[in-house]
């Protein structure tokens, strides 16, 4: 009898998956992007420990030469990690870093991780002129993820996954709404936070019907990790007056799941055998807030062709760069 993903998922999620179910990754180079903290050092980590030769990228020279020392102490000595410095934010620094990952690897790019992202912060700008969310969550990871396919294409077997959140399911927008986002329009943290976060998946929606049409030996899916307690909570939850925060920020600590549990449906797509592409992944526990991660409730909207066209329009205009 065939099984259905959910059902696969289902039956790993009881057997409690975790990353010791991981793969050897020898061989493998992996691009993770934010990753001095929080889910993407943890990811890094794993990845390293398992032999992949591990690129993380930081905007910070400091914390990053802390986490590139944690990454390194995690895997073998004849693989050492190194840093790219990446503001995702910053479309300048998006072409140099995606210019020094392609030549550092010699086009070979195995898995790039697109973790980096910030949650409904103060109302910001990034270099570019574009609101700090969309700029950092949605306009440079595709930016880099499209400057990097020659080393993704080149790569058979390679994968490319991006970090979405379950706020995507009560988000909507139209090509109007889109354009006010990328301005700052109407600000409001949490709601431009869930947009992003449908944005993510209408990108890695879109990228994995280009490899599939194209016969490209690549994938493209998305995770979210749940209710996870990490410094993105810390730095989030624009507008809460200060003890409103503060208390916010406590339950997150006190209520989230752990970083090491929250990266898992991360790392599952990330590294899980037998993947089919456009697949969407979190943590299998109540309203996929915690637990093994599995298969995950994603959107109609997020499945939208015309949607994702109006996207991949958008970011190519603001950006320059042509989507696939």
């Amino acid at each position: 009898m065939r099984h259905s993903a959910r059902q696969r998922d289902s039956a790993r999620a009881s057997r409690a998956w975790t990353d010791a179910d991981i793969p050897q990754q020898s061989g493998r180079t992996a691009v993770v992007t934010g990753a001095t903290g929080g889910l993407g050092l943890r990811i890094a980590e794993v990845l390293a420990s398992r032999g992949a030769r591990v690129l993380l990228t930081s905007r910070d020279p400091g914390r990053g030469a802390a986490a590139l020392e944690r990454v390194a102490a995690a895997g073998p000595v004849d693989t050492p990690p190194e840093l790219v410095e990446l503001d995702v934010s910053s479309l300048a620094s998006v072409r140099t870093a995606a210019s020094e990952i392609r030549a550092r690897t010699g086009d070979r790019v195995d898995l790039l991780v697109n973790n980096a992202g910030v949650m409904a912060p103060p109302l910001g700008y990034s270099t570019d002129g574009i609101e700090q969310q969309w700029a950092t969550n949605v306009i440079g990871p595709a930016a880099l993820t499209w400057l990097l396919l020659p080393a993704i294409e080149s790569t058979p077997g390679s994968r490319v996954i991006f970090v979405s959140s379950d706020r995507h399911r009560g988000a909507s927008f139209d090509e109007a709404r889109l354009r006010a986002d990328l301005r700052g329009e109407d600000y409001r943290g949490f709601d431009y936070y869930g947009r992003t976060k449908l944005a993510d998946l209408l990108l890695s929606f879109e990228l994995d019907r280009h490899f599939r049409e194209g016969g490209i030996d690549a994938l493209s899916a998305a995770a979210h990790p749940g209710f996870t307690a990490t410094n993105i909570v810390a730095n989030g939850f624009a507008g809460l007056p200060p003890f409103a925060h503060r208390v916010a920020t406590w339950a997150a600590g006190v209520f989230g799941q752990p970083v090491q549990q929250g990266a898992l449906p991360i790392l599952y797509a990330a590294t899980a055998p037998h993947m089919s592409g456009s697949r969407y992944f979190g943590p299998t526990g109540l309203f996929e807030l915690r637990g093994a991660p599995g298969s995950a409730t994603r959107s109609t909207l997020s499945r939208s062709a015309e949607l994702g066209a109006v996207l991949v329009r958008c970011i190519e205009e603001v950006t320059g760069i042509v989507a696939p």
